[in-house]
């Protein structure tokens, strides 16, 4: 599938016109030399999403610099990559002040290019009032295939440049006399002007999109992709609802057969009732009429034993219980005032109880004491 790219030139001045080239279907569709590029263009129209244009933006040759390096054998090529990017900034006059970015071309040589970092930064600023923000910054002259003999030339509107191999620069009659003398220049124009720019997706490799430049990532969801992620949403609605419901529905059923088994086991000591609760009434009946239940001895002997650890100095002197299930006991104390937090604990608890205080042999404070279950 053909790339819908929108090429313009890098703003290298305030308030100027710029070079603009919208590639679609494999050809050149319109072009010009607009202040609104993407106005002009119309490259985003009513049907096409901004993620689906790739805007490329081409920096005029006479702000860049690129060079060829020898290849480092054993090397890695991220490895190769830095140490051209290392001798690219030695030769610099400005290294701390420019940016620089390499690759390999398709005859597997090492190139690097350069530019200022004020240029790259003032420049992004201006394309960014203008509604863009280009996926690849690259050299003008980078579009220029290598010739194997003589040079080519090209005609941008903004730049003019001249190449052989990878040797890029502006096309000046003087620098055309230094540099290619021997060498016969072919100019690119018309329909191969037109292809060399449908090709310039695959030259973005020479990006100054990276580093600080680089561009933010921006995700952005197609419609089918919001139907699905509307749907797994609705999804994990039912789901989160049917959990409970089906959680609630299962206790339900272990409470029904819990009932079904407890009326079953108290069928055999009761006989047959009709539901959980009368069965409970007739066996609490059952175990008041053998004397168990509430009025059997651990109930008000253990209320009385938790009620005398609320008050450490009452001890028990005596106990006994008798078969109407009544437990009497002597609680002995130093004062009598040191009993009545216990005899009130046990009336808390809803036991009934009396009491009758007495001094023994010995001054100590003494209640003989019954405790009912109610």
């Amino acid at each position: 599938m053909n790339p819908d790219i929108l090429l313009i030139a890098f703003p290298a001045t305030d308030d100027e016109a710029l070079y603009w080239w919208h590639v679609k279907d494999g050809a050149v569709q319109a072009w010009g030399c607009d202040p609104d590029p993407l106005l002009a263009s119309q490259a985003y129209g009513p049907d096409v999403a901004q993620a689906d244009v790739s805007v490329i933006a081409l920096v005029p040759s006479h702000l860049t610099t690129i060079m060829a390096h020898d290849p480092i054998s054993d090397a890695t090529p991220s490895q190769a990559l830095a140490a051209a990017i290392m001798a690219a900034r030695a030769q610099s006059l400005e290294s701390e002040k420019v940016h620089i970015v390499a690759t390999v071309d398709s005859a597997g040589d090492l190139v690097t290019a350069s530019v200022g970092r004020d240029i790259l930064s003032s420049g992004l600023v201006r394309l960014q009032a203008l509604n863009l923000d280009p996926d690849a910054i690259m050299p003008s002259g980078w579009l220029l295939p290598a010739a194997s003999e003589g040079a080519v030339s090209a005609d941008f509107g903004f730049d003019r440049v001249v190449r052989a191999e990878n040797i890029i620069a502006v096309d000046d009659p003087a620098l055309r006399e230094f540099l290619f003398a021997d060498r016969t220049v072919q100019p690119i124009a018309g329909d191969a002007f037109d292809m060399m720019l449908v090709g310039a997706s695959k030259k973005s490799d020479l990006n100054f999109r990276s580093g600080p430049f680089a561009k933010k990532t921006q995700r952005a969801m197609d419609a089918k992709q919001k139907r699905w992620l509307g749907w797994m949403v609705a999804a994990l609605v039912v789901v989160s609802l049917a959990i409970p419901l089906v959680q609630l529905a299962q206790y339900h059923w272990v409470a029904s057969t819990a009932d079904e088994a407890a009326l079953a086991s108290a069928a055999s000591v009761v006989g047959e009732q009709e539901n959980p609760d009368s069965a409970e009434r007739a066996l609490d009946q059952r175990l008041i009429a053998e004397n168990r239940g509430n009025i059997m001895f651990p109930v008000p002997a253990s209320a009385l034993y938790s009620a005398l650890q609320r008050v450490p100095s009452v001890s028990i002197t005596r106990m006994a219980y008798a078969d109407n299930g009544i437990v009497s006991a002597t609680l002995s104390a130093v004062r009598n005032e040191d009993i009545n937090p216990a005899l009130l604990a046990l009336q808390e608890a809803g036991f009934v109880i009396t009491a009758t205080p007495r001094t023994d042999a010995t001054g100590s404070a003494q209640a003989d004491i019954t405790v009912r279950a109610p």
